[in-house]
This record gives structure tokens, sequence and C-alpha cells, in this order.
């Protein structure tokens, strides 16, 4: 009877201990947290290596985005051009599931394409904001009214008016 407890004491033990092994290889395959996901956009768009983003970093990251979704070159981004650039995206996201089994270079052409289809951050992506920031009315954003959306954006984000954006501005609660 001492001998089974003991047993199944140090079986408890050995189980816990490699549960506790184990678990940072099951944290690292978690969701980002938020401060993490801040880290990497700022990482994507400071130009200057501060590790903050200012609004002309941003500014400039959103017009080659603009110039990206304007496909027909009129200076104008239309709820089309939107929905054309995430279909090339759902399709290259498709063959991207596809081609992971697989090896070499198709998978690696595949994943060129998924990175080259990813719809870029762009204001008014979404129905309603489209809405929102096409102050003329006219069904279509150009850049002066991407540009304002940017900025309000940007001071919406800026939590502690600084002028840049960093992890901090992510995690303070106002």
């Amino acid at each position: 009877m001492m001998r089974s407890r003991t047993f199944i004491l140090g079986a408890t033990a050995l189980a816990v201990a490699l549960t506790g092994l184990s678990a940072p290889s099951f944290a690292a395959k978690s969701k980002p947290t938020p401060e993490q996901r801040a880290e990497r956009m700022i990482k994507r768009l400071d130009t200057s290596g501060d590790s903050k983003v200012s609004l002309q970093e941003l500014q400039a990251r959103v017009s080659t985005n603009f110039k990206s979704f304007d496909t027909n070159g009129n200076g104008e981004i239309s709820r089309d051009e939107i929905e054309a650039k995430r279909q090339a995206f759902r399709e290259a996201r498709k063959a991207w599931r596809d081609a992971r089994a697989k090896t070499g270079a198709e998978r690696n052409q595949a994943l060129a394409k998924l990175r080259e289809a990813r719809p870029a951050m762009l204001p008014g992506m979404r129905p309603r904001a489209f809405a929102r920031i096409d102050a003329d009315g006219n069904g279509a954003l150009n850049a002066a009214e991407v540009a304002a959306a940017t900025e309000r954006m940007f001071k919406r984000r800026d939590r502690n008016g600084d002028g840049m954006i960093d992890v901090a501005d992510f995690t303070r609660k106002v």
C-alpha cells in the first residue's frame, strides 16, 4: 500500500514537472498579446529606427498603400477596387493552403503571392468606415480623404499626445 502511494506520488510529480517543461512550447503557439502585436506593427511602420511611429511615417506608408489599391490610377479608390484586392488575397490564401503540404518552389511561390496580395492597412477598408471617410460622398476615396482619416486615427492612437506612437500607447489606459 505504501509502495503504491509512493509510486502514485512519484508519477504525479513527474507529470507535473513534464507539464511545466512543455508549457513554454504551448505558450509560444498562443495568440500574440496586444503588446506583441503593437511591437510588430511599429516595427513595420518605423522607418527611422527609433521604435516609434510618427505621423509622417504613417502617412508615407498609407500613401504607398493607397497607390497599391488605386489599380486604375485615377487618384481614387472605389469600393470595387477594395473588393478586388480582398478577393485577390482570398485566392492567394487558398493557393497557400493548398501548397502548404508541398515543398520547394511551388510552396515558396504560393507564399510570395500571399504576401504580395495581402491587403495593406488603409483607412476605409470596411464598408461603414468607407462611407464615413468619403467626405464628398462620391463613392470613392481620394488621397486627401484618406490622409485626413489617417491623421484622425493617429491622434486617437497617440494617447499621451507626444506626436509619436509607441508600444506604451497601445497599453496605456486613459
